[in-house]
Formats: C-alpha cells, sequence, structure tokens
C-alpha cells in the first residue's frame, strides 16, 4: 500500500494542520451564510406558492440538495472524510477545549441517540416539512451548531457526533467499503513506542517560526477524538480521519493508501444498536425510493394509513403511526424472510438411539440471537443500501443542481423566483443529464450495487459464529437483496422506463 503521505507535494500538504484548519473555517463561514440567508425568510408576499423558495434559497438548496444527497459520493470514495473538515465536528472540537471534560456515560456510548436523532429529523420533515421552508432549515442549522457547542462544554472528545450527528453513523456504514485507510505502518514501532504521543493529548511545547522570530509557548496536543488507538483499528468505521495521531506520531509509523473496495467488510459484524441504526436507515431510504412509483407507495403505506383510519386518527396521527412503519417495522419485513431462511438452515434433525438412564445429555451449541443475526445479515446489505443512496442523490441534484448558480447569485432565492416564475425574464433551468441518459446509469448502478452485496458474502463469512450455517447465512443474503433488487428494480422501471 503506497503510503500519500510520502508523495512529495501532496504529502506535505495533506499533513498541514492549517490546511485543515482553513478547510474547516470555510465550512464554518458557509454554515453561518446559509443561516443568516435563510433565517428570515419563507414565502414571498403576493406569492400563493406555499414553498417557493425551497430550492432557491442559500439555506434550502446547499443543505437538502447538495449536503445530503451529494456528501454521499464523498462517502464512497473517501469514507469519513467529510468528517475532517466538518465544521460542527470541530466547534465541537474547540468547545471542549474550555469544558468539562466529562467522559461520555456508557448507556450513551451507542448508536441509539443518534437514531433517535434521526427519526427526530424526519418527524420534523413529516409534521413541519423543515425541508421545503428556509426559516426552519436555518433554525435547525443553528440548533446542530448550539448543541455542538453544548457537547463540547460538558463531554471529552466529538461527543456530539457519535450523540447526534446521523451523517457520521450513514458515513461511518459506508467507511468500511471506501477504497482508503488510515493505518499503522509497523506494529513493531507502536509496540515499542514509551509515550504514545499519537493518542496521549499531554502537553507539550510548540515552537513559532517567522524569521529571526521565534515563538514558544505550552500546549496540549490533541488527541483522537473518538478514543482510537491506531494500532489496534481493525476497520475504518470510528476513524473520522481528522489526522490528529498523524501530527503528533514522532515516528512517522501511520500511512494513508489505498486498498480495494469492501474492505472492512469481514472484519466484524454490526453491533446491536448499530444494526437497529441501519434498519432505520433502510427503511426511509426505501420509502423515500419507492414514493415515485404510486402502486408501490400506496401497497408500502397500506399499513400505517388503515391503523389511522381505523383507530380515527387525522393526518398527523397517520404521521404518528408512518414514522415508526417506515423506520422499523417495515425495514424488519424486508429483512426477515433472509432471516428466516438462514435460521431454518441451522436446523437439524437425526435418528440416535434413547439415552440410557443417567447419561448426561449433550448441552446445546449458544445461538447467537436476534440482533447478533441481524447484524451479520445487515453488513452484506450495504453496499446496496449505499448505492440506492447515490441514486437519490445523482437524481436531487440532476433536477436540482442547475439552480446552483441563481443561488449563489441571490441567496434569499426571493430574486429568482420571480424572475422565473412570475415575470418570466428567466428561463428555468433544466436538467444536468437528460433523462435517457440518467435512467441507464440509475440501472447500472443499481446492477453494480447488487453484485457487490453479492462480492461481500465472502468476506463476511469470516466473521460469522462457528455455531451458525455459513450456506445458509449466504442464502438469507441472497433472499435479501433479491428482494431489495427486485423492489428497487421494479420502481426505477415504472418510474424511468415505462413512461
Amino acid at each position: 500500500m503506497r503510503n500519500v503521505f510520502d508523495m512529495p507535494l501532496v504529502g506535505r500538504v495533506l499533513r498541514s494542520a492549517w490546511l485543515w484548519r482553513g478547510l474547516r473555517l470555510l465550512c464554518l463561514a458557509v454554515l453561518v451564510w446559509m443561516i443568516a440567508a435563510g433565517w428570515h425568510h419563507r414565502g414571498i408576499p403576493g406569492v400563493a406558492a406555499p414553498d417557493p423558495l425551497m430550492y432557491t434559497n442559500l439555506a434550502t438548496h446547499l443543505f437538502w440538495v447538495w449536503w445530503i444527497m451529494g456528501v454521499v459520493f464523498v462517502a464512497l470514495l473517501f469514507g469519513r472524510l467529510w468528517c475532517a473538515v466538518c465544521p460542527l465536528g470541530w466547534v465541537n472540537g474547540l468547545a471542549t477545549r474550555l469544558g468539562l471534560q466529562r467522559p461520555l456515560p456508557a448507556w450513551l456510548n451507542n448508536f441509539i441517540p443518534v437514531t433517535l436523532a434521526l427519526l427526530g429529523v424526519q418527524l420534523a420533515v413529516y409534521f413541519l416539512a423543515i425541508h421545503r421552508f428556509p426559516d426552519l432549515t436555518a433554525r435547525l442549522l443553528a440548533l446542530m451548531l448550539v448543541l455542538a457547542l453544548a457537547c463540547g462544554l460538558v463531554f471529552r472528545g466529538h461527543a456530539f457526533c457519535r450523540l447526534l450527528c446521523p451523517a457520521g453513523a450513514v458515513f461511518g456504514l459506508y467507511a468500511r467499503l471506501a477504497p482508503w485507510q488510515l493505518r499503522v505502518g509497523s506494529q513493531d514501532i507502536c509496540a515499542s513506542c514509551a509515550d504514545q504521543a499519537c493518542v496521549s493529548g499531554g502537553r507539550v511545547w510548540r515552537r513559532l517560526a517567522l524569521g529571526p522570530a521565534l515563538l514558544y509557548w505550552h500546549g496540549r496536543r490533541k488527541d483522537c477524538p473518538v478514543d482510537l488507538v491506531p494500532a489496534q483499528m481493525t476497520d475504518s468505521a470510528a476513524c473520522t480521519l481528522c489526522l490528529h495521531c498523524v501530527h503528533n506520531c514522532g515516528n512517522d509509523n501511520l500511512i494513508l493508501g489505498r486498498r480495494p473496495w469492501l474492505g472492512d467488510l469481514g472484519r466484524t459484524r454490526l453491533s446491536a444498536s448499530e444494526t437497529l441504526f441501519f434498519l432505520v436507515l433502510l427503511g426511509l431510504l426505501t420509502v423515500n425510493f419507492t414514493k415515485v412509483y404510486p402502486d408501490l407507495r400506496h401497497l408500502l403505506w397500506a399499513a400505517p394509513e388503515q391503523a389511522a383510519i381505523l383507530l380515527g386518527w387525522q393526518s398527523s396521527g397517520f404521521y404518528l403511526l408512518a414514522a415508526p412503519w417506515a423506520a422499523l417495522l417495515l425495514p424488519l419485513l424486508l429483512m426477515l424472510p433472509g432471516y428466516l431462511v438462514w435460521r431454518l438452515s441451522d436446523l437439524r434433525m437425526s435418528v440416535q438411539p434413547p439415552p440410557a438412564v443417567g447419561d448426561t445429555l449433550p448441552e446445546p451449541q449458544a445461538d447467537p440471537g436476534f440482533w447478533n443475526r441481524l447484524g451479520h445479515l445487515a453488513l452484506p446489505l450495504v453496499p446496496l443500501v449505499l448505492t440506492v443512496h447515490i441514486i437519490l442523490a445523482a437524481v436531487k441534484i440532476n433536477t436540482k443542481g442547475s439552480l446552483l448558480p441563481l443561488v449563489l447569485h441571490d441567496p434569499s432565492g426571493v430574486k429568482s423566483y420571480l424572475a422565473m416564475n412570475v415575470v418570466h425574464s428567466l428561463p428555468t433551468p433544466g436538467l444536468l443529464m437528460s433523462l435517457d441518459l440518467l435512467k441507464w446509469l440509475i440501472a447500472a448502478l443499481l446492477v453494480a450495487g447488487t453484485a457487490a452485496g453479492i462480492l461481500s458474502i465472502r468476506p463476511c463469512l469470516a466473521a460469522l459464529p462457528a455455531a451458525v450455517s455459513r450456506r445458509g447465512f449466504a442464502a438469507g443474503v441472497l433472499t435479501t437483496l433479491a428482494l431489495l433488487a427486485g423492489l428497487y428494480g421494479t420502481t426505477i422501471l415504472r418510474w424511468l422506463f415505462i413512461r
């Protein structure tokens, strides 16, 4: 694996802490600009449309089109690279230096809080339509900034990223597939290192030279914000690529280099709480993907709709039922056939003579349990889930991405909307790519994602317990992949090819 840090110019630039500080500061400035551009804007006086600024205002356009959707392409290629420049994580880290430095309680150190945060955002979309109104989007961004600051003042490390940032959890899933990784060069060098400078976070003297002038000060070495030890890293799911360990290592023993795609699959299963997050992500992506196929959409939403009618609830009551249905019950039903195939494959029946009186019966083999099995079953599905996310992002950017020059020229979006839709002095920008080309690209992506899921089965076998059936696991994964690929493929066929 070639070390990018050894490349003459690129390595020196990437090692520079000032590069990353500058990028974080730039992203923070853009975040503040988005908040300011959307804070006082919702509608346009005299315009009947309830949400005229949905795609022309800077806040809604950059956040819901380019960030929520576009950043998935960064995750595909570079894993959690966005976390290295995220302004919220940076504010969290800066606040940590002045805060109480309390360790995160064990009952919070899992994926349940971030799963609830993802559900909270989805409920806000359902009930408040925050994605349609710049003022609500700006308030969401401001709330995230305040929460990042508050978490930093109380807890050590990047607590906001662990507790309240669904994007970080999503990137953790996708980072297992990306073709880049940060690892130690030699385990022997790490074993012989006495001070563990890469993770110790102790005091250190720093020196700044400007010509003949020298400035020394007593600072604190930055430790890993997610408490990783480079020598013990087995996958890239948690590493945020902050490069603190690279800057601290006195032995130059960290390597950033390429690896095969799907490189971290099979190292370990998903934990129970991360499996829960995966189910919520699978459900939300599936209902958003299939909403363009009316018949299938009605079929998927039939259960909460009928339940709301039986209970006599109005539309708000339907949304209360729709959220748990889409986020938990529907993805569980989608994975249930594959789970049952795997579970039934473990059944063994044999004819044996009855035990004699006093004989000790053999102990039954311990079963991994429902959530552990789902954690194993979910891992080979990550490539297909990433593919669905990429398809949704490609469609959104293809449809609305051409508005970006207008948004940058008019951050409020008012003049652009009036010019395009009222006085008609400006033509509405079209698609970035024709539908005839886009549909074949989407079909090819779905085929590639399904194939990647099939190829993921073999490395994932290494993480299975010895007591379970390997063939049953493969059959269960193939069953789930066939069900999901059929669901998404039918939607694409009806949406783009039969019009």
